[in-house]
C-alpha cells in the first residue's frame, strides 16, 4: 500500500510540474494579466482573493494606523510615478537594443548567432542613473515630511556607498533588458533560419516576433527598482534623522493581496531597522511587486 501511495505521489508531482510549467510560460510570454484572464476563462477561478479595505480612494490590505494615514498616499504616489519614469527609460532601451541587435545579427553566420552581444548606450545608462538619484532623494524627502520637523526636506549628500549601490542597481536593471533582447533575437533568428527564411523575410520575421514579445518583465523590473530605491532613500533619511524617531514599524498595507511572508511582518515594530525584515521583502511571494515599507515613529 505504501509503495502504491508513493507511486501516486510521484505521478501527481509530475502532473503538477507540467501544469506549473505551462502557466509559467503563459505568464512569461503574455504577461500576468493576460495569463490570468485566460486562466479564469477556462473556469479555473479559484485564485485567492483576500479582504481589502477602502480608505479615501485607496484600496488597502487593512485599515491604516494613524501614522500610516499621514504617509501612505505620498508613498503610493511616489512608487507609481517612479515606476512610470523607469518603465519609460527601459522601454526606450529595449527599442534601441532591438535595432542594434537586428543590425548586428545580419552580419553573423548562422553558426555564430549565439555570439550576439549587445551593450547599453551610455546615454540611456546615465538617464536611468539620474532617475534613481531622483527616486532616492524622493524617498528621503518623504521621511523628512513624515517626521514633520521642517517644511522642506533636508537634503544631505550621498555617501560613496550610496553612489556605488545605485550604480549597481542601474547596471543590474539594464542587464535584465539586454539579456532578454539578446536571447529573444538569437532564439528567433535560429528558428526562422531553420524554417528556411533568409534576407529581408528573415529580418522581418525576427523583428516582428521580438517587438511584439511580452514586456511584462520590464513592468516588473521597473516596479521592483522604484520601490527598492525609494525605500533606500527613506532609510538613509531616517539614519540622518535618527534622533527624531524612536521606533520603526513594518507596513504591508499597500499590497491589496498581501502574501503570507509579508503579512507575518505587517505591524511589527523595533528600535532598530536591523531587527525588522528588509523592505521590499526579499521573501515576498510577489517578488518585484512587493510594496512594503518601513514607517518611522516619533511618538
Amino acid at each position: 500500500m505504501l509503495a502504491a501511495k508513493v507511486s501516486q505521489l510521484h505521478k501527481d508531482a509530475v502532473v503538477a510540474e507540467r501544469i506549473a510549467s505551462f502557466w509559467g510560460k503563459q505568464i512569461a510570454f503574455y504577461g500576468e494579466a493576460k495569463a490570468e484572464e485566460f486562466y479564469k476563462s477556462l473556469g479555473l477561478n479559484h485564485l485567492e482573493t483576500k479582504a481589502t479595505f477602502d480608505w479615501e480612494g485607496m484600496t488597502l490590505s487593512r485599515e491604516p494606523t494613524d501614522i500610516e494615514k499621514l504617509c501612505i498616499k505620498s508613498i503610493a504616489a511616489a512608487q507609481d510615478t517612479s515606476k512610470e519614469s523607469i518603465t519609460t527609460n527601459l522601454m526606450a532601451l529595449r527599442e534601441v537594443l532591438i535595432d542594434r541587435g537586428m543590425t548586428a545579427i545580419k552580419k553573423l553566420e548562422p553558426a555564430d548567432y549565439h555570439t550576439l552581444v549587445l551593450e547599453v548606450p551610455q546615454s540611456l545608462w546615465n538617464d536611468l542613473r539620474v532617475l534613481l538619484d531622483k527616486v532616492f532623494m524622493q524617498g528621503k524627502k518623504l521621511v523628512a515630511r513624515e517626521l514633520n520637523k521642517q517644511k522642506e526636506a533636508k537634503q544631505t549628500a550621498q555617501t560613496n556607498d550610496d553612489e556605488f549601490f545605485l550604480d549597481d542597481l542601474t547596471d543590474l536593471t539594464d542587464s535584465r533588458v539586454v539579456n532578454d533582447v539578446q536571447a529573444r533575437i538569437i532564439a528567433a533568428v535560429a528558428r526562422f533560419t531553420l524554417l528556411g527564411l533568409t534576407g529581408s523575410e528573415l529580418s522581418k520575421a525576427v523583428r516582428d516576433e521580438v517587438e511584439t514579445g511580452s514586456v511584462s518583465y520590464i513592468d516588473r523590473a521597473a516596479t521592483g527598482l522604484a520601490n527598492k530605491v525609494l525605500n533606500f532613500g527613506r532609510s538613509r533619511e531616517a539614519e540622518d534623522r535618527s534622533d527624531e524617531w524612536d521606533r520603526v514599524e513594518y507596513s504591508a498595507i499597500l499590497d491589496q493581496n498581501v502574501c503570507s511572508p509579508c503579512a507575518a511582518e505587517d505591524g511589527k515594530t523595533a528600535k532598530d531597522e536591523a531587527d525588522l525584515q528588509p523592505t521590499p521583502n526579499p521573501e515576498c511571494e510577489g517578488g518585484d511587486w512587493c510594496r512594503c515599507f518601513w514607517v518611522y515613529l516619533n511618538q
